[in-house]
């Protein structure tokens, strides 16, 4: 049916082209200007951030709370394990640092006490001494104890092992009932927010593109990015069997709709060029067709063009189809318009 309707307008607009005149229109001339010259390639987008979390104390797998292809933001509890031992030892590091503190205090009160008498001359500089020396020794006893509840903490919030990242589960190791120890894989997965496009681009391209750094990403949405500078990185070395080298893309946060395995249209600059441009808002889309409407002294004609790339957000590259200096209209549902009150005059 768009077929049919795109080759109705053709025929329209061709029996037209003689009679009909669009002074009034609103319409642009058909302009050459200097344009990045860039080479396309295929990325792929991949993780920045992919990795296996581990054990980090001892313990039985008691829940697993997300399995493979889930999605986990950061910081989310993602496995547990039996807390018994923890807990226990945790207890009693509490218990150890309020012994330590009581007697710290003991000792700080009755070195204040001894020193407040020396001053009186009342008891012996070595009293003095071995007061202070108590005070001292408890601190230490003090500090000893903190130290052990700290790393009791710890070892009873490893028991909940956390999403070190946002990102989607690839892979879990360990079933409900496990026993794990230090260092064991228990998650592999890989962060979403964070993420790259790896191309492959011939030796006889590498160095126009070192030169220029700069890169345009086409996302899923048909939008486009322009990234440049260090946020490019180019290997140092060839892929012997394709001769190829690999350039790394690091995209911003925020973009929606991407996913690690994705190819993108990836561009990159390698000099300038002059090229036809007009305002992509001329463009008519039927089906496979793209095409404008040109005025010229004849009157209005629909003629198929074939675009290019997008040379900003308001005008694309013409590679066939227009010619410097012609007058193309700039609102093609207007120019629709036109033809259709001119039939129905006729």
């Amino acid at each position: 049916m768009k077929k049919l309707s795109c080759y109705w307008l053709i025929l329209i607009s061709m029996l037209l082209t003689s009679i009909v005149k669009a002074e009034n229109l609103p319409f642009e001339i058909v302009k050459k200007i200097t344009v990045p010259d860039t080479l396309s390639f295929i990325g792929t987008v991949e993780a920045v951030n992919s990795g296996t979390a581990s054990a980090q104390t001892n313990g039985q797998v008691v829940q697993t709370l997300v399995d493979v292809g889930d999605l986990v933001n950061k910081d989310d509890v993602i496995l547990k394990l039996r807390d018994t031992q923890q807990r226990a030892n945790y207890d009693s590091a509490v218990a150890g640092v309020k012994a330590a503190q009581a007697k710290y205090d003991s000792s700080e009160k009755e070195y204040i006490r001894i020193t407040n008498i020396l001053k009186k001359g009342l008891v012996s500089q070595s009293a003095a001494d071995n007061a202070l020396s108590q005070r001292d020794s408890s601190k230490a006893a003090l500090d000893a104890a903190q130290a052990g509840l700290k790393n009791a903490v710890e070892q009873l919030e490893y028991t909940k092992v956390k999403a070190p990242y946002s990102g989607i589960v690839l892979e879990r190791h360990v079933e409900v009932g496990e026993t794990v120890s230090p260092g064991l894989p228990l998650y592999t997965g890989m962060s979403l927010e964070f993420l790259r496009v790896l191309v492959d681009v011939p030796q006889k391209d590498i160095d126009k593109i070192r030169q220029n750094k700069s890169a345009s990403i086409e996302l899923p949405t048909g939008e486009s990015i322009t990234i440049f500078g260090d946020k490019l990185t180019f290997f140092g070395y060839a892929n012997p069997k394709t001769s190829t080298f690999k350039i790394r893309v690091n995209l911003p946060t925020g973009l929606s709709g991407l996913y690690p395995g994705m190819y993108l249209h990836s561009s990159f600059i390698v000099g300038k060029k002059t090229a036809i441009v007009i305002a992509k808002k001329s463009l008519i889309h039927r089906g496979e067709v793209t095409a404008v409407y040109v005025q010229n002294d004849k009157g209005l004609s629909f003629r198929q063009i074939r675009v290019g790339r997008q040379v900003d957000e308001e005008n694309i590259e013409i590679l066939s189809g227009l010619t410097e200096g012609e007058t193309v209209i700039t609102s093609p549902t207007s120019a629709i318009i036109f033809l259709q009150s001119a039939i129905d005059k006729d």
